[in-house]
């Protein structure tokens, strides 16, 4: 349903976007990378809640960004623009643990890996002005709102686990309604979402013909989606850490940097 949605949204802003007869137009294609500011950590703890939230970033190092431009007067038009990232996490090392009458009060089985993939895509439309529109460099500057529907997926699996409690780094998934211990253990999930979308900069288009040119781009894209908040791994005067109730799911904001290069088209 979200992404029928989505589409239905991207149709109904082209629609409003297209003119009557191809003037004033511009259509720019190009390669994209999204950023965020999510800080790396050597260790995630993950108890009694699905792990694909963690890694939904809504950004990633490799995508694209298509935009199609009306210009009403004077270098001022109305934009709509889409763009989509990937972002494959490093695989890396994993535990699954479950609390036990041991002194610790916690037992995992290790010697697990995991993978994760988060994706995402962005639907945006508002003003962009472009100074100098008729030289052959033109800056311009934009100020797009819209959605972004974010999506990731884990993978955890192991062929011969070992249980014990000598974690050391990677991901930790705690359920504590227990599980069997057997050798072969694999978990996976996934996690959808949508939620508002803004994108404010600017860039410059260096023009190569009358009809084509270059163009960077970099912007401000904060989005507004539902994350877990990380719990706190803070460990108590004994040096224990104490693995505390499901962290709440919060809409708040995440910030990210886009940059964008490609080609523009000028149809007059």
């Amino acid at each position: 349903m979200q992404i029928t949605r989505l589409g239905a949204a991207t149709l109904l802003l082209f629609a409003i976007a297209s003119p009557a007869r191809a003037q004033g137009i511009e259509i720019f294609g190009g390669y994209s990378a999204n950023a965020d500011y999510v800080a790396n950590t050597p260790a995630i703890l993950i108890a009694d809640q699905k792990v694909s939230p963690f890694f939904s970033h809504g950004s990633g190092p490799t995508g694209f960004e298509a935009s199609f431009k009306r210009d009403l007067r004077n270098g001022l038009g109305i934009k709509v623009d889409v763009s989509g990232y990937s972002d494959r996490f490093t695989p890396g090392p994993a535990a699954y643990c479950q609390p036990d009458s041991s002194a610790s009060g916690i037992t995992c089985g290790t010697g697990l890996t995991f993978q994760a993939t988060g994706r995402a895509l962005y639907v945006t439309a508002g003003p962009e002005w472009k100074i100098r529109r008729d030289k052959r460099f033109a800056p311009f500057a934009q100020a797009l709102a819209g959605i972004v529907y974010s999506r990731s997926t884990f993978v955890m699996a192991g062929s011969d686990v070992q249980y014990g409690n000598p974690f050391t780094g990677g991901v930790l998934l705690f359920t504590s309604a227990g599980f069997p211990r057997e050798r072969n253990v694999s978990y996976s999930d996934d996690h959808a979402d949508t939620g508002p979308a803004l994108s404010i900069g600017g860039g410059f288009d260096i023009r190569l013909s009358p009809r084509l040119g270059v163009r960077v781009a970099m912007d401000y894209d904060p989005t507004f989606l539902v994350r877990p908040v990380l719990p706190d791994l803070t460990p108590d005067a004994q040096g224990i850490v104490h693995l505390s109730e499901p962290g709440p799911n919060e809409r708040h904001r995440q910030d990210h940097l886009r940059l964008s290069i490609g080609m523009v088209w000028h149809i007059r």
